[in-house]
């Protein structure tokens, strides 16, 4: 990042990367409780429905947790005078981590809304990608807390998405050879949509935020 004049004269307000760090957490936290989720009704024997009705409850408070700190990051917009990064910019960084947590939550509710009990077989591989997404946008923004480079993390999330795709292709391809009920058929395809929509969400996260960072300088 450049060096700037005005940083000696005026400091910047660098909560923000704290903030951003915090909120990011969150989808770290809900990705993992979603893989935690598909583990345990992989390997239950009884108890599916309770445990995907806690799962959902989990994720839904983790989304309000990131809807305040949502909140407060437009709120520390409003009070600085100077900020580290345009305020659009900001802006951005903290809506589109949200609409990542917002993805995991709706997934998550439509697998208790569909007492999704049995899974689809590719379930367990989407989870694992998303996790990784997650984390390295996690490593982003703590990069870019140090004034670092969030290339290596960024790529590592475009890598899983060509990965989600190709899964998903393939998955979608087995489903409508293997499935012979139709209802099932349905579900489970919205459940493999569902999650690869959380890693587009995740990976526009990514690019926006590495847009942000080569405007920066």
């Amino acid at each position: 990042m450049r060096f700037n004049i005005l940083d000696l004269l005026f400091p910047r307000e660098n909560k923000f990367y704290s903030l951003f760090c915090e909120h990011c957490g969150r989808l770290v936290r809900a990705a993992n409780r979603l893989k935690e989720l598909i583990s345990a009704l992989d390997a239950a024997s009884k108890g599916r429905k309770e445990l995907l009705r806690v799962a959902a409850a989990d994720v839904k408070e983790l989304e309000k947790e990131a809807d305040r700190l949502e909140a407060r990051i437009n709120e520390a917009i409003e009070e600085s005078f100077i900020t580290p990064l345009d305020r659009d910019d900001i802006h951005l960084i903290a809506t589109v981590v949200d609409n990542s947590i917002d993805s995991i939550k709706m997934l998550t509710n439509l697998m208790d809304i569909y007492a999704l009990t049995k899974l689809p077989p590719r379930t367990a591989e989407f989870a694992d990608i998303i996790v990784e997404c997650a984390a390295s946008l996690a490593e982003a923004f703590a990069a870019m807390e140090k004034r670092g480079s969030v290339t290596g993390s960024v790529k590592v999330i475009s890598d899983d998405e060509r990965k989600a795709d190709l899964l998903f292709a393939g998955a979608i391809g087995e489903l409508f050879k293997e499935e012979d009920d139709p209802i099932a058929l349905i579900k489970a395809k919205e459940l493999y949509e569902g999650l690869e929509a959380i890693v587009n969400r995740i990976d526009v996260a990514g690019k926006q935020l590495r847009r942000i960072m080569i405007k920066q300088g």
